[in-house]
C-alpha cells in the first residue's frame, strides 16, 4: 500500500513533535509540504525536515491532490480555519491541542468533521500514556463502582507561557487551555465522557504581574504583554451527581496542589504514581500496579493511531465529539470567572448539530 502524503501547517515549536511522529511512522506516511505565514520559517523547516515544497499560504497544500492528511500546528486561535478548510478539501486532520481557543471554534471544527466524513483527531498525547491507560482499565472494569467525586490537578510552580501562549489574541487563554486541557481530558476519558451541567470557576494572575517574581535566566516572562491567567480552578457538576474539582497552574506560591484522583463507591484511584484503594480481606488495601510498559514517544504512538485510522477508514482515535466536552467546560470556567457566579455549560451538542445542518 502506498504511503499517505502529509502536509504540516504551521512550523512553530510543536510542529517538530508532529514531524517526529511522522518520521517515526515512515512505513505509513511521508511529509510532502509545509506552510507557515513567515516565508523564512517555512523555508527553514522544509530544509530541516527534508521536505521538497513550502508555502506561506496553507491553502496551497490543500490544493495538492496527492495530500491525504495535514497536521495543524498553528497557535490556538488559528486552529479553526485551516482545520475547517482542510476537512472541506477532503483531507484528514491531526490538530494539536487544545482543539480550539473558544467553544465557537470547537463547534465549527466538530461540525466540519461530521459534514466531511474525514477524520479529525485532536493530538492529546496523554491518552497514550500507559498510566492513564491502566487507570482506564481499572475504572472500566467496574472495580471501583460508581465514581461520585474526583480532582483533576496539574501544578507548575513556575512556568508562565511565552510567545503566542502569553496573549489571549493568539492563545485564547493561559494555564487553563494550555496544560489544563490535559487534566480535563484525562478526567473525562477515565470517567467515560460524562455530561457536564454547571461550572463555578475562577482565574488569577498575581505572579505574572509581579516583576520581583522574575528570576533572570530561569523563570522569565514579560509582564507587560502577558494578559492570560496563570491559575485556574473550578467546581464542575455532571449528570448523575458526579462532581469534579479542577485545579491548574503555571505559577503558584506552593509546592503542589495535590494529585489527580477519583473516588468510587467500591474503591478509589490516584495518579502519579498510579495507586488503587479498596477493601479486601477485612482490611483497607493500597494496590500499586507494577511493571507498566514504558510510554515510549507518545507523539509517535498518537501519529500512528491517526495514520492507521486514515488508511483503514476507522473512526478518529481521539474524536472532536469527545474533546469538545472539555472546550465546553473551559468556556464555562472563563464565563463563570468573568461573571463571578456559577454558570450552566453551553449546549455544545445542539450547537454542533445546528452548525452541521442536522
Amino acid at each position: 500500500m502506498s504511503l499517505l502524503k502529509v502536509g504540516i501547517i504551521g512550523t512553530g515549536s510543536i510542529s517538530n513533535s508532529h514531524v517526529r511522529g511522522y518520521q517515526g511512522n515512515a512505513d505509513l506516511a511521508e511529509i510532502v509540504a509545509v506552510a507557515d505565514i513567515v516565508e523564512e520559517r517555512a523555508k527553514d523547516a522544509a530544509a530541516r525536515w527534508g521536505v521538497g515544497r513550502h508555502f506561506t499560504d496553507y491553502r496551497k497544500i490543500l490544493d495538492m491532490p496527492e495530500v491525504d492528511a495535514v497536521s495543524i500546528c498553528t497557535y490556538n486561535q488559528a486552529h479553526r480555519q485551516p482545520t475547517v478548510d482542510a476537512l472541506a478539501a477532503g483531507k484528514h486532520v491531526l490538530c494539536e491541542k487544545p482543539m480550539a481557543a473558544t467553544l465557537d471554534d470547537a463547534v465549527a471544527m466538530t461540525a466540519a468533521a461530521q459534514k466531511s466524513g474525514r477524520i479529525l483527531m485532536i493530538a492529546i498525547h496523554s491518552r497514550y500514556g500507559q498510566q492513564q491507560r491502566a487507570a482506564k482499565r481499572v475504572i472500566d472494569s467496574g472495580a471501583l463502582g460508581r465514581i461520585y467525586y474526583g480532582e483533576a490537578v496539574g501544578t507548575r510552580r513556575r512556568g508562565i507561557g511565552k510567545g503566542s501562549f502569553a496573549r489571549t489574541e493568539t492563545s485564547g487563554g493561559g494555564a487553563v487551555v494550555d496544560i489544563g486541557v490535559y487534566q480535563l481530558d484525562t478526567a473525562l476519558d477515565l470517567l467515560g465522557h460524562p455530561k457536564p451541567l454547571r461550572v463555578s470557576g475562577m482565574t488569577a494572575a498575581p505572579i505574572t504581574h509581579d516583576p520581583s517574581a522574575i528570576v533572570a535566566g530561569a523563570w522569565s516572562w514579560d509582564p507587560q504583554i502577558t494578559n492570560v491567567e496563570e491559575f485556574g480552578a473550578a467546581w464542575i457538576r455532571f449528570e448523575g451527581g458526579l462532581c469534579l474539582c479542577f485545579k491548574i497552574s503555571w505559577a503558584i506560591h506552593g509546592e503542589s496542589m495535590g494529585r489527580t484522583f477519583f473516588l468510587g463507591e467500591k474503591g478509589g484511584i490516584a495518579m502519579s504514581p498510579l495507586e488503587v484503594y479498596t477493601d479486601m480481606f477485612g482490611s483497607m488495601v493500597n494496590i500499586l500496579p507494577q511493571h507498566l510498559p514504558e510510554d515510549g514517544d507518545r507523539f509517535v504512538h498518537e501519529t500512528r493511531g491517526f495514520l492507521e485510522a486514515a488508511r483503514d477508514g476507522k473512526p478518529s482515535p481521539i474524536p472532536p465529539e469527545q474533546v469538545i466536552i472539555g472546550n465546553a467546560i473551559m468556556d464555562g470556567i472563563y464565563r463563570s470567572a468573568a461573571e463571578g457566579r456559577e454558570v450552566e455549560v453551553a449546549p455544545w451538542e445542539s450547537m454542533v448539530a445546528k452548525a452541521a445542518g442536522k
